[in-house]
């Protein structure tokens, strides 16, 4: 499959927009969605299929963290997978209200490499910044 935009998008979308009404672009990006979904459904199916694959030859396989705390919290986020961010969804994934403290030493736990000095300074921002994380008191926050 090919890398950026569908071809189709620029002659079904903008095409029927200025010559055919906006009933007709709307049916036009119906139809692109309908096809995307498909495609998806089909990368969907080969990918559990190459991770089936690899379990049976005894391979780990990683879940993608990241998109499986955004799917949970329905959607936003955006971190990469290894991130400080990516590395904070998994210790608030226990559950229950945490520090930052305690976050920020979960964070290590998990296998975050870095050499910053202030760490939990780093993990209280990213934490104000994170989508889906409530900040409940002075240094006390939780999912949702």
């Amino acid at each position: 499959m090919p890398r950026g935009r569908p071809s189709k998008w620029l002659t079904m979308g903008a095409g029927a927009a200025l010559g055919g009404g906006v009933g007709s672009a709307v049916t036009s990006l119906q139809a692109l969605y309908a096809e995307l979904l498909a495609q998806r459904a089909g990368l969907d199916g080969q990918i559990a299929a190459v991770a089936g694959a690899l379990r049976a030859i005894g391979t780990t396989v990683a879940a993608p963290q990241a998109a499986a705390f955004r799917a949970a919290k329905g959607g936003g986020g955006g971190w990469r997978t290894g991130s400080l961010k990516d590395h904070i969804a998994r210790v608030l994934r226990g559950g229950g209200v945490m520090a930052v403290k305690d976050i920020t030493s979960g964070v290590l736990k998990t296998g975050y490499k870095t050499n910053n000095k202030t760490l939990s300074k780093s993990v209280g921002i990213a934490l104000t910044e994170m989508k889906g994380v409530t900040k409940l008191g002075r240094g006390q926050f939780k999912i949702g």
